[in-house]
């Protein structure tokens, strides 16, 4: 069902054929003429969270020393719980208003499961992981390695949401050129 490429989940085409079908869609369908609207605050709030994301990630690295990590977590966290919130909530209507051709991009899914990883690795760290000790002039290497995987993680969340943005439906004459190459 994959209209990019030949890589697709038997399983999740099934689901995405059920979720169009779905009353929950039909429900939110009407919505749909506030798609803009969701894509801005979609992108606003993803926008938002990565640069919280960064910040926070880059102190906990060791850059910017005089600041104290502790108030930054504190002017920082409601900005990142608000701005994921408004993220998912605007992501799922986006995903609901069309899920079929949503979910066929080729980087939908690895996106949904960095995703995944992103917040796993953050209420992680959160849990096993004092800012304190970030302040000590012996930073636990673990504070460094979090902040270094959390970087990796989300970026890869916004390269895979580039990459579904940009990709096209390959035409017939750009498979055509693709083959006469591969076959020269």
């Amino acid at each position: 069902m994959n209209p990019y490429s030949n890589f697709h989940f038997e399983a999740f085409d099934r689901f995405l054929v059920w979720l169009s079908t779905s009353d929950l869609r039909m429900l939110l369908y009407p919505l749909d003429d506030w798609h803009p609207v969701f894509r801005f605050v979609h992108v606003a709030g993803s926008a938002i969270l990565l640069g919280s994301i960064l910040i926070m990630d880059l102190r906990l690295m060791g850059v910017g020393r005089s600041v104290d990590a502790r108030k930054l977590g504190e002017l920082i966290l409601p900005w990142a719980i608000g701005s994921s919130a408004a993220a998912i909530v605007s992501g799922t209507m986006l995903f609901l208003f069309d899920p079929i051709a949503t979910g066929v991009h080729s980087f939908f899914l690895p996106k949904m499961g960095l995703l995944v990883f992103g917040l796993v690795n953050a209420v992680a760290f959160h849990r096993f992981t004092s800012l304190g000790a970030v302040e000590a002039e012996t930073r636990p290497i673990a504070a460094r390695w979090a902040g270094g995987l959390s970087i990796a993680i989300w970026v890869g969340v916004f390269l895979c949401a580039s990459l579904n943005a940009s990709e096209r439906v390959p035409t017939i004459h750009s498979a055509e050129q693709t083959s006469s190459v591969s076959n020269g």
